[in-house]
């Protein structure tokens, strides 16, 4: 939360992983299983979805002992980070059963790649893959002519954190209130759904406010259209809010959130040594 972004993402699609490049090859499909999807039933696309993940699944495997990858091991933030992960995907596609359920073939295609995404974020988190060719080849180890493992003269060492204080401070702040918008809009979204499943189509003694879904208009009590009138308020306004402060704080004070992008201090820097 405090520390700046130590993972390197690929900017060319060859630096990026072969994983990366089969997470992508994923959503492709699950882009085009959604446009299928229409005349295809859920067992069919659940079915599809399976062999899709044992093919991409046993190229990824087959590789990896090609090149004898070895797991580097769980630090307990890793683990910390794979939790939060894995919490934040399923309360993200959970939000959105009430108006899109997954039993309808015509949604599941959407929560399927929803669930890939998070489960590539969770692997990353957990060292399993990585996005960057780079970072995948440092655990990687070369094996002699007698089929023994060539041990490293030594591993990279991170490159030391010498961050201003203030800055490690700043972006922890930022990050719980991304956090919290996060949460409302989630909040929001799933609220608002449930309300509309059970509105009534006209208006009763307790059910009052009107509430509209493209074009259709159902009727919530009071306190639901409170609730969620709240929530989206804080939606609309917070998300362009932790927006422009991203740009600000990354690109103008330097406070980094983003790891491949450079600061302005950062660009002018490097154009200084370079002429």
């Amino acid at each position: 939360m405090f520390d700046a972004p130590s993972q390197r993402y690929p900017k060319k699609w060859k630096e990026m992983s072969l994983d990366f490049k089969l997470m992508f090859a994923y959503h492709g499909c699950m882009m085009a299983l959604f446009i299928a999807g229409q005349s295809l039933s859920v067992r069919e696309e659940i079915l599809f979805t399976s062999v899709l993940v044992m093919v991409l699944a046993a190229i990824s495997i087959r590789l990896r002992k090609a090149t004898n990858w070895r797991w580097p091991g769980l630090r307990p933030r890793d683990a910390l980070l794979a939790i939060i992960g894995a919490v934040a995907i399923v309360v993200f596609l959970f939000s959105a059963t009430p108006l899109f359920p997954p039993s309808d073939h015509r949604a599941l295609p959407w929560y399927l790649a929803g669930l890939g995404i998070g489960i590539f974020t969770v692997l990353t988190s957990l060292r399993v893959v990585t996005p960057s060719q780079a970072d995948y080849l440092i655990h990687c180890r070369s094996i002699d002519q007698c089929g023994r493992e060539i041990e490293r003269a030594s591993e990279p060492t991170p490159p030391k954190n010498d961050e201003a204080t203030w800055k490690k401070v700043t972006r922890g702040i930022y990050t719980v209130v991304f956090l919290l918008v996060w949460i409302a809009s989630v909040g929001s979204f799933f609220l608002f759904g449930t309300a509309f499943r059970h509105g009534s189509p006209a208006p009763t003694a307790i059910q009052t406010e009107p509430l509209v879904d493209h074009e259709k208009t159902v009727y919530v009590t009071r306190g639901e259209k409170r609730r969620i009138d709240y929530l989206q308020l804080v939606s609309w306004i917070g998300i362009p809010s932790i927006l422009v402060s991203a740009a600000l704080l990354h690109f103008v004070v330097g406070v980094k959130l983003f790891p491949n992008a450079p600061t302005i201090s950062e660009y002018l820097a490097e154009r200084k040594r370079l002429t």
